[in-house]
């Protein structure tokens, strides 16, 4: 051993630190020292100075017994891997402040898979460090006000929130946070939620993300874009309706003839529209129609699973835009009257899971599907939609010449009981046509309202003028029609047809060819 200890002199670049004594040449070797030295150590506590006194720059908890109890409080915390982060936190402790009523939680119950005075002596460190932030969220919490950098406190990952998409309220569950400073720009928070939609085939998660812009002193918890369900006013009576709304909309996926009086928002335009009538409630239809690729959806997991990877569907795209408009997407009832019987022909066959309570709670509020009246794909909200009541006076009242009223019932009530009998050539003798002729104002329209009803079936009705006068056009607006009736099993009343019957002229090609694209 050498009898004298050798120090080396540090001097700090550009003198902006006072000279100080070392045992090592390097800052590496000195590192690497401290490093060895506190190996052993429980918890490595590190501090700098500023603002005239010393604060804590970081720990690391180096003890087996407390990295359980951390890693039982943490577990699926967002984008939080402790291994890479080597056990390492830093101010201002999101992940510890979110969960430490579970760490509370944890330390009074004594669980025998983690040692208690481990636990103490970790809560006991933490205590004083997480104080002030723990109790600003408290502050939070009774005052109802928020200042713009403790935003993160309350939009804890899987705390549930609400939002509002077109206008309606909705719930959505946080999957993390981030806040994005982009100077000299205003620094804003990005708050990414997840909630439960319906791409025609199955339920999942979709995601949308709301912005809210920095902003000076404090502000109103429940004025922002969103906020936790938890400083609602009424958080548990809103809860209880938001599930009731998504035990409907669970009710309703798949395909579902409804009446609708409200609002309805277009597909594609994202326009606001009021809607009063019949619709018909089919993602899958609309998809297919209209040869869009079904939104990627995360699969469905327990409460267990959340934050965790999810499968996309094979059939699914690879992205999902949300279309909220977000700060930053026939069968025959049977004769009780009773609601939608039988499933669509040619669909695929839906997977309709049950949902939780906390599933349903985040259910979207709007559905997409098929206005009769207009002709238009849009979203209907949820609650706007009722089950359909057919009236069976429309064909007492209906009064035709001779037996023709009860030839034309049997028509479509033999069609309908003998459906499985096609034709010798295949998929000629699915269908029926019938000719109805005469005068304006002689029933003609009406018999078909009233055989629908009498059917139990939507009617799909069109004019010449919707099919437009381009025979390629035309022939396309048909045929996509025709696959809308095919799917529902829906009666196709197409009115004005004698532009389509008329006789071949030498003079107008162009009709005789509108002519022969219907024949």
């Amino acid at each position: 051993m050498s009898p004298d200890t050798k120090l080396y002199r540090h001097r700090c670049i550009y003198n902006s630190c006072p000279e100080r004594w070392s045992k090592f040449p390097t800052n590496e070797e000195e590192h690497d020292d401290i490093e060895e030295s506190t190996l052993k150590d429980p918890i490595v506590h590190r501090h700098i100075f500023g603002d005239h006194k010393w604060q804590t720059d970081s720990f690391t908890i180096q003890s087996p017994a407390m990295r359980a109890v951390i890693s039982t409080v943490l577990d699926k915390y967002q984008d939080l891997d402790l291994d890479v982060e080597n056990w390492t936190f830093k101010p201002p402790f999101m992940p510890l402040v979110h969960r430490w009523d579970r760490l509370l939680s944890l330390c009074e119950a004594k669980d025998e898979a983690h040692e208690p005075e481990a636990a103490a002596q970790l809560l006991k460190f933490l205590t004083p460090i997480l104080a002030p932030k723990v109790d600003a969220l408290v502050k939070t919490h009774k005052t109802g006000n928020v200042m713009f950098d403790n935003l993160w406190q309350i939009f804890a990952p899987h705390e549930f929130v609400i939002t509002k998409f077109y206008r309606v309220e909705a719930a959505c569950r946080v999957t993390k946070y981030k806040l994005v400073e982009q100077r000299p720009m205003p620094s804003y928070w990005e708050i990414h939620l997840e909630y439960i939609d319906w791409n025609g085939n199955r339920c999942g998660y979709a995601n949308t993300m709301i912005l809210i812009p920095e902003f000076a002193a404090y502000r109103r918890v429940t004025s922002l874009p969103a906020y936790p369900l938890s400083f609602h006013s009424s958080s548990s009576k809103i809860r209880g309706q938001m599930i009731e709304r998504g035990r409907k909309f669970e009710a309703l996926r798949g395909y579902h003839f409804q009446t609708c009086s409200g609002t309805k928002i277009l597909l594609g335009r994202s326009e606001e529209r009021p809607v009063s009538g019949r619709v018909i409630v089919d993602a899958h239809a609309y998809y297919v129609t209209n040869d869009i690729v079904k939104p990627d959806l995360a699969h469905l997991v327990g409460d267990d699973q959340v934050g965790q990877n999810k499968k996309s569907d094979k059939k699914a795209s690879k992205a999902h835009k949300c279309g909220w408009g977000c700060a930053v997407d026939i069968h025959v009832c049977d004769d009780d009257g009773s609601d939608d019987s039988g499933t669509p022909k040619d669909a695929d066959t839906p997977d309709l899971e049950s949902l939780t309570d906390d599933m349903c709670l985040v259910a979207t509020p709007w559905l997409k599907g098929f206005d009769l009246n207009t002709k238009e794909w849009a979203q209907f909200y949820v609650d706007d939609l009722t089950p359909v009541v057919w009236n069976d006076a429309a064909f007492n009242h209906l009064v035709l010449p001779g037996t023709e009223k009860q030839l034309a019932w049997e028509f479509v009530e033999n069609k309908t009981l003998a459906n499985t009998f096609d034709d010798f050539i295949q998929d000629k003798g699915r269908g029926i046509i019938i000719l109805m002729f005469g005068p304006p104002g002689v029933g003609k329209t009406y018999t078909a309202e009233a055989v629908a009803e009498k059917a139990r079936v939507p009617l799909y009705s069109m004019s010449a003028g919707d099919l437009g006068t381009v025979p390629k056009e035309a022939e396309l607006a048909l045929e996509r029609a025709l696959t809308l009736c095919s799917l529902w099993n829906t009666m196709l009343l197409l009115d004005e047809a004698n532009v389509f019957l008329s006789a071949y002229t030498n003079s107008n090609l162009i009709r005789n060819k509108l002519i022969a694209s219907k024949h």
